[in-house]
């Protein structure tokens, strides 16, 4: 196998290790823990192969590795949340592989991951992985489904809960980490909790419960926070453009807390569905587990942290 490193351009503090590997008809590039699979031709190719930094991988292949350890080294090193590969229940991973593959084959959605481990990952038949697809059409300066679905994998390092108002819309805040965003207000949150109309509408929702109920939730319980200047100065994709677009982020403590309160009360949602086993195996989504989530949330907001 031909190994080709790599230095790109406008690097500033970063000190990453970058390959290029062909495998099959596909090539891998590496940027710390962090495996970008790719085609370099053909319908599942990057649709934009610009590469300003003349080593051979397409930008966009880089920007979604950048993005993926932006959003890792956010999360886990400043915010404190459990990293996915530390995890009990991935405890044997030591990699991130991200697909790019063909719109065509994604259809509508710019990306999707799995709970399951790769065995054999892709980079190394030795290593396992975690993973997820990106679009081919997906362009990290411009689109956060990177980190969108990098926070499916820490959510799933952490708890079993898979219903659609916590697990896409807690995802669509931490995508939105790296953009910058106006805050809706959070004066509705008491009354939100304990409407019995907004719950019904809250557990059939998805990713729109982001700006209608996680945000005002942060909002209210006032969790601002500062991304420090050090990683916004680190992190920048290769045309310079700094990855997050501002320093500032609501919600880091509050929806931290919710996860690990959530992880707390998964034998009381699967002595409900039968045994522990069975529920982590066909009840991750059962309506029956709403309600539990809905009670971490008001645990963690009525203790405020």
């Amino acid at each position: 196998m031909r190994i080709l490193f790599t230095a790109a351009a406008f690097t500033l503090a970063i000190a990453f290790v970058l390959s290029a590997m062909p495998t099959g008809n596909a090539a891998v590039y590496q940027q710390g823990i962090v495996y970008v699979i790719y085609e370099e031709e053909g319908d599942a190719a990057p649709i934009d192969n610009t590469d300003l930094n003349i080593n051979g991988v397409p930008d966009v292949v880089e920007d979604v590795a950048t993005q993926v350890n932006a959003a890792r080294e956010l999360f886990k090193d400043v915010f404190k949340f459990p990293d996915p590969l530390e995890s009990e229940r991935f405890k044997d991973v030591t990699s991130i592989e991200i697909d790019i593959e063909s719109k065509q084959i994604m259809g509508r959605w710019n990306g999707n991951s799995s709970q399951r481990v790769r065995k054999q990952s892709k980079h190394d038949p030795n290593e396992r992985a975690l993973h997820f697809r990106v679009a081919n059409t997906v362009n990290p300066r411009k689109n956060s489904t990177p980190a969108h679905e990098y926070f499916h994998l820490l959510q799933y390092g952490v708890t079993y809960f898979r219903n659609n108002w916590f697990k896409e819309g807690t995802a669509r805040w931490a995508q939105d980490s790296v953009r910058k965003i106006k805050y809706p207000d959070g004066k509705n949150v008491p009354s939100m909790l304990e409407d019995k109309m907004f719950e019904e509408k809250l557990f059939q929702g998805s990713y729109d419960m982001a700006e209608q109920f996680w945000y005002p939730l942060v909002v209210n319980m006032n969790d601002k926070a500062k991304i420090p200047d050090s990683l916004v100065t680190k992190y920048r994709y290769v045309n310079g453009s700094p990855v997050f677009q501002d320093d500032t982020i609501y919600g880091p403590n509050v929806i931290r807390e919710v996860i690990l309160v959530m992880k707390s009360k998964e034998p009381l949602a699967a002595a409900e569905y039968g045994t522990l086993k069975q529920w982590r195996k066909k009840g991750q989504q059962d309506e029956r587990n709403n309600k539990f989530i809905l009670a971490s949330v008001r645990e963690v907001y009525y203790g405020k942290l």
